[in-house]
């Protein structure tokens, strides 16, 4: 017994000491696959059993066996058409039903909230452009000489010249909300 150890203690001792961690990563991966491989083989075994199938190997071939096809049942087929023809035209009825309230709880929603986020822009939106207009014609250190040099007129082109890209956002916004606005509002009437 110990001459069979001894070439099995030789080969296991020639191996370089830099090769074992490879070696032990490659045996708990085989070890973890044989695991893997043993279990779900006892789950086919034990899904198998449970279905009460046959495997391929333990099956015996019937000669008497005749497909059930090969006899018509014309009036459960026709029975069978009609139920499906019932069916098939009460989901098309409940599918158009549901569609349609779904457009209307949408259409409902979105103009509930739709007009209460427009209305709140439109209002932000006018008041950011009163914001920035009586803070621009109104600081104390220029509000001397605007008076003085400039109309009304004048004074808000003066503001549209020193602020051309707050007063293009501000003004696109506003037009933007009045014509949703009136659009959904001719959409509703």
């Amino acid at each position: 017994m110990e001459d069979a150890v001894e070439p099995v203690r030789n080969a296991i001792e020639a191996v370089p000491p830099e090769a074992w961690p490879f070696i032990e990563l490659l045996f708990n991966f085989t070890l973890a696959f044989a695991v893997a491989w043993r279990g779900w083989t006892g789950f086919v075994v034990w899904r198998r059993s449970a279905s009460n199938l046959t495997s391929i190997r333990g099956a015996s071939a019937n000669p008497k066996a005749e497909p059930d096809f090969l006899s018509v049942d014309k009036k459960a087929r026709r029975e069978a058409i009609e139920k499906g023809e019932a069916f098939e035209k009460e989901m098309q009825r409940r599918d158009r039903d549901e569609a349609l309230s779904a457009r209307k709880a949408a259409r409902n929603k979105e103009t509930m909230l739709g007009r209460i986020g427009r209305l709140i822009s439109f209002g932000m939106d006018l008041f950011s452009i009163a914001t920035m207009i009586s803070g621009t014609l109104f600081q104390v250190s220029i509000m001397g000489r605007y008076w003085e040099q400039y109309s009304a007129t004048e004074r808000l082109t003066a503001v549209i010249q020193n602020h051309p890209i707050g007063v293009s956002v501000t003004v696109a916004v506003i037009l933007y909300n009045i014509v949703t606005y009136v659009m959904n509002r001719s959409r509703e009437a």
